[in-house]
């Protein structure tokens, strides 16, 4: 970016509404709407496009409160460049499986010791009960039995 050795001036002043009146090197810079506290980056960034350049801003308060800044044009997003499609994600895959057997993919979401006589209790969330209703199962990690999540009704 190339920065002017002088800078051009935004003065912004913000009445006791939040009013804003800008002016660029103490030219007007007339809007067709109010602008108001909540649109100055939009007025800054508007001004900096505009100019191309760096600009030094002071703002005045109501109250009588000044700030002052350095702003900079927005940084364009860059182009999109042509990229190639990106390949799918690779299959988990496996075999040994009956002809037209249904496979599912489980995910351990909690673990639970079984008690004395070998049952077990799981409690979850009601939402997360609700939404996976029909596809838990409760799997033995050591004797590899898989039973069918039964909840509560």
């Amino acid at each position: 970016m190339k920065i002017p050795v002088v800078l051009s001036v935004v003065h912004v002043a913000i009445d006791a509404e939040g009013v804003l009146a800008v002016d660029v090197d103490g030219v007007p810079r007339d809007s067709e709407q109010d602008r108001t506290r909540g649109d100055l980056r939009a007025v800054i960034d508007e001004v900096t496009s505009d100019l191309g350049a760096p600009v030094r801003v002071e703002v005045r308060e109501a109250d009588g409160s000044t700030f002052t800044d350095v702003a900079t044009p927005p940084t364009p997003a860059p182009a999109a460049a042509a990229q190639p499609p990106t390949p799918p994600p690779p299959a988990l895959a496996g075999a040994g499986f009956q002809p037209g057997e249904e496979v599912a993919l489980a995910y351990v979401v909690v673990r639970q010791n079984a008690d004395a006589e070998g049952n077990a209790s799981v409690n979850l969330p009601p939402a997360l009960l609700a939404a996976t209703r029909g596809g838990l199962v409760l799997l033995g990690m050591t004797s590899r039995t898989v039973t069918p999540f039964e909840a509560p009704a």
